[in-house]
């Protein structure tokens, strides 16, 4: 009995390493703010959130489901797919390190095990798909990306994030 305690607690800790491994190597050169913020902590710089449907053919007929949801990005000055992309991973792996648990941010949707997230340009702006296989998961997702927007339309617009206190981006 013991030796099969001491087996499962190795499996546990080499499986936190390879956690923390995954985490050190997508936050290689994220700036320490952008690693500890959520981009979705930047509720200013939302301009919309969709819905994220797919097509099933589980069902006889097709038919679409949702599966997470589609976050628009204001363009922000020195903020391109490419960075975001890099802190939108960080933000994934180190949520899967913290075993997908983050007080400081309820609504973040990055938080929630299973999501996976891209982030494509829209015609000057940047938007992250966040999807999920799980229902459930992909319903949460949604759920949380309309709870940030309906803050980003209660706070007051800012003339720049320097002056108003709210979040701002690193920049690099």
């Amino acid at each position: 009995m013991a030796e099969e305690h001491r087996r499962i607690a190795a499996e546990h800790r080499a499986a936190s390493a390879a956690l923390r491994q995954a985490e050190a190597t997508a936050c290689n050169g994220i700036a320490p703010d952008d690693r500890d913020i959520s981009p979705f902590a930047h509720v200013d710089d939302l301009s919309s959130v969709e819905p994220l449907y797919e097509m099933s053919t589980v069902a006889k007929s097709p038919s679409q489901r949702l599966v997470g949801a589609s976050v628009l990005f204001r363009p922000v000055a020195g903020l391109t797919q490419e960075r975001l992309q890099r802190i939108v991973d960080c933000h994934l792996a180190r949520n899967a390190a913290l075993g997908h648990q983050d007080t400081t941010m309820p609504d973040c949707p990055l938080v929630l095990a299973g999501v996976r997230a891209t982030v494509e340009p829209d015609e000057g702006a940047l938007v992250v798909h966040l999807r999920a296989d799980d229902p459930r998961t992909a319903a949460e997702v949604l759920a949380r990306a309309q709870r940030l927007l309906k803050a980003a339309e209660r706070s007051e617009p800012r003339p720049s994030a320097s002056s108003s206190g709210a979040v701002s981006w690193s920049h690099q």
